[in-house]
């Protein structure tokens, strides 16, 4: 049962919700509103898909959603969700709960640990959710399927696990937007088919490690809006299927003539660094840049 994008008002019935035969309901992209049935006496057995995304929902995500023993995937992101993401999870293959007003019931994030039951989970999305949370060592545990996590603008504290490179299938990690601090943690080259990478807007220190660089499948490279110093490592030229760099926002203050090899490079951002010298020439190499920000630095032209 399917009524995406068809500007639907009001609220979902509660009827919907007591068809026992009901596998797949999606009614995204409208403008629904309200608060879900939560009747205790709603049992959706046979329920595997629920698209409610993008829709004017408010209230707690109730109980009866997550009981339902064959659900795979979950999308209720861009809506006005609130309270706690439940502990009890399981079965789950896709969670989309971003844009919501969402928290954990503890400051360990301890529903991530419940999702370690969902054992073919591949893609989790939380972003723009106040979780106000310490990032755990507990995301290491997560389905050895998990090819995305977003967690981005989640206000969440703490380092990154080195747990993590545990998920060698991700494709894609964002975890921009928080208060992680300390370093940017080398266990990070297990990911190898890491495609994109987004730590902008935190708090880490220290050097860019030269690990990054075992990433060879990176399509996207945001370090942007931290406290990194020192120099941009010199085998970043070597990661020939980067399209997109940001190290903009930053203390780095070295250049490796290597990175004018990333002939095939679209948007580069050193903007707002401590690089000085001649504007370098070898930036011609770039053919096909649309957009390069090398702003709020010490360059010069060269005579």
């Amino acid at each position: 049962m399917e009524f995406g994008i068809n500007k639907l008002v009001g609220a979902v019935l509660a009827t919907i919700f007591n068809v026992s035969t009901l596998k797949i309901f999606g009614a995204s992209n409208n403008s629904l509103s309200g608060r879900l049935p939560s009747s205790p006496n709603i049992r959706l057995s046979n329920l595997e898909k629920l698209h409610l995304w993008d829709n004017n929902f408010s209230g707690t995500i109730p109980s009866f959603i997550f009981n339902a023993s064959k659900l795979s995937t979950l999308e209720l992101q861009m809506n006005s969700f609130s309270g706690f993401i439940p502990n009890t999870v399981s079965n789950l293959r896709n969670l989309g709960l971003n844009d919501n007003y969402l928290t954990s019931s503890t400051p360990e994030l301890s529903f991530l640990s419940s999702l370690s039951n969902c054992e073919y989970l591949e893609y989790l999305s939380f972003s723009d959710n106040p979780l106000d949370g310490i990032l755990p060592r507990a995301i290491g545990n997560l389905s050895q399927s998990m090819e995305n996590i977003w967690m981005s603008n989640c206000n969440s504290s703490g380092s990154i696990p080195d747990e993590i490179s545990n998920l060698t299938n991700l494709i894609a990690i964002s975890l921009e937007g928080n208060k992680l601090n300390g370093s940017i943690p080398i266990a990070l080259r297990k990911l190898q088919k890491l495609q994109l990478l987004s730590l902008k807007d935190n708090q880490l220190e220290g050097s860019i490690p030269n690990d990054l660089c075992r990433l060879v499948a990176l399509f996207e490279l945001d370090l942007g809006g931290n406290k990194l110093v020192r120099f941009i490592p010199a085998c970043f030229g070597n990661l020939t299927n980067l399209r997109n760099l940001y190290l903009g926002s930053n203390k780095l203050t070295s250049i490796p003539s290597t990175l004018w090899n990333l002939k095939d490079i679209l948007r580069l951002d050193l903007s707002s660094n401590f690089f000085t010298g001649p504007l370098p020439s070898e930036i011609g190499n770039l053919k096909v840049l649309v957009q390069v920000d090398l702003s709020m630095n010490n360059f010069f032209r060269c005579c």
